[in-house]
């Protein structure tokens, strides 16, 4: 009796490690033709199999997954796969392993706990198949993926139907109208120029690795790398209290240590002519996280390891292709403010003070406030909208340019739904003057006796820089 026919007939229950026998085929569009399912795992369909022509080659079936992900060889033989199974522990790390870094692979590999029953089927794999045991279990199907030839898979004849990419195909045409998610029409994709430009920014490493000539403009990537170790540290520091036991403050702090929270405006200088962003779309990748699909091909697409951290932003300039030639291109960075919580106070009398440290230049300032007042919006026009609010005006001591200090109230008020074109919101806006420091406080059915102010200071974290792209 061979492997597949012992495999299948075996009495073995291997419930506790994601997998089952089941039918011996599949009808799903993405299994290869000619296959024999090896096992069932997980839910949706996804299975492993043998296929006609690959000898005893193992492939992973997610009919799930994203498109040309659904089929994945997984061992070169079925003793190989037995012996992944008794590394991996479960059938589920075996099918997804294409798409975690090996940190993240290793980290879930290590966190399954072994139940008694786990460890008998285990012990009972080794001693019924006495598999062979890949030395390295993640770069042994990794490896295996990257020599594969995806081209000589049988597919359904009605795969195409159902998914325009074929297996294992890294389909990247950029347009000018496409971000990382979506696929553009061919005869609409630019023309790829690679130009790998690396820089610092401040303490960051960032590269450009290619600009897209498109028909309707110009597209830019741009890469931030992060070294895993600051990924687990920030993880290590966030991860030991749950979301909803953080306070506000906690929350702002959290999102700006965040290494991949990095936003920047771009503006191209093509041949001295500057055109500002039209659109910007970025796609994360933390490998001591799961990933969308868009990020781990952007990844392979331009070399990337997988077990660094990386921001790609992908910046779009509108230029038609009637202009002159390009003689020289360059891209112009501003990084956004960042945003850093300060001190909760209430509002003295007018003419009182409240002294506060500056967390960016450590200066010690005073708010003197120079008048609090109840007022409300018209209850006649909103009378579905809670109207009543606190207005305090301040002047601050040394001055603080307005754009770099806010106050917010740290009650969100009365619920209710604030929408950008709400009448309410416009009336609120319509209530702040232009000159002075000033802060409304959130909208309450009736006034506060008294309101809790936050300060939050937004600066620049670092120089604004130019890049040289071409020539």
């Amino acid at each position: 009796m061979d492997l597949y026919r012992k495999f299948r007939a075996s009495s073995l229950d291997t419930a506790p490690l994601g997998l089952w026998t089941g039918a011996d085929t599949s009808e799903n569009v993405f299994t290869p033709t000619g296959s024999r399912v090896v096992a069932w795992c997980g839910e949706g369909g996804s299975h492993f199999c043998q296929t006609e022509g690959f000898g005893d080659m193992v492939f992973a079936v997610d009919p799930c997954a994203p498109p040309g992900d659904q089929v994945h060889p997984v061992a070169a033989t079925l003793s190989d796969f037995i012996g992944l199974l008794t590394l991996c522990r479960h059938g589920d790390l075996i099918l997804n392993a294409y798409r975690m870094s090996r940190y993240l692979f290793e980290h879930r590999v290590a966190g399954i706990v072994l139940s008694y029953k786990t460890r008998s089927v285990l012990r009972a794999l080794e001693n019924t198949y006495h598999p062979t045991k890949p030395t390295d279990a993640y770069t042994y199907m990794t490896e295996l993926q990257k020599r594969f030839d995806y081209t000589a898979l049988p597919l359904h004849p009605d795969y195409f139907e159902w998914c325009p990419i074929r297996p294992g195909a890294l389909r990247w045409d950029v347009g000018f109208n496409t971000g990382f998610s979506e696929f553009c029409d061919r005869k609409q994709a630019g023309q790829e120029l690679s130009v790998r430009r690396s820089f610092r920014w401040g303490e960051e490493l960032w590269q450009i690795p290619a600009v897209y000539l498109c028909e309707d403009g110009i597209v830019v990537d741009q890469i931030l790398e992060v070294p895993r170790e600051s990924l687990e540290t920030f993880s290590r520091k966030w991860s030991v209290r749950p979301d909803d036991e953080l306070s506000q403050e906690e929350k702002l702090r959290r999102d700006m240590e965040y290494p991949l929270s990095r936003g920047a405006t771009g503006t191209l200088v093509v041949n001295e002519k500057m055109i500002p962003c039209r659109q910007s779309t970025t796609v994360l990748w933390d490998p001591t996280r799961e990933n969308p699909w868009n990020a781990r091909r952007t990844l392979e697409h331009y070399g990337l390891d997988r077990d660094r951290g990386y921001l790609i932003r992908r910046q779009r300039f509108p230029r038609k292709s009637k202009n002159p030639p390009i003689r020289t291109m360059e891209i112009k960075l501003e990084a956004d403010p960042v945003t850093i919580p300060g001190q909760r106070f209430v509002a003295p009398r007018a003419g009182e003070q409240v002294q506060f440290i500056d967390p960016f230049t450590g200066r010690v300032h005073s708010l003197t406030t120079v008048s609090l007042t109840r007022e409300a919006l018209d209850p006649n026009f909103l009378s579905d909208h809670p109207c009543c609010y606190t207005r305090l005006t301040f002047s601050l001591d040394p001055a603080i340019p307005k754009e770099q200090f806010h106050l917010t109230d740290c009650d969100p008020g009365d619920p209710f739904p604030m929408d950008p074109n709400d009448p309410a919101a416009m009336l609120f806006s319509g209530k702040i003057p232009a000159a002075g420091h000033t802060a409304l406080s959130s909208l309450r059915y009736t006034p506060a006796h008294s309101v809790t102010w936050r300060m939050t200071f937004c600066r620049k974290p670092r120089q604004d820089t130019t890049v040289r792209l071409l020539p």
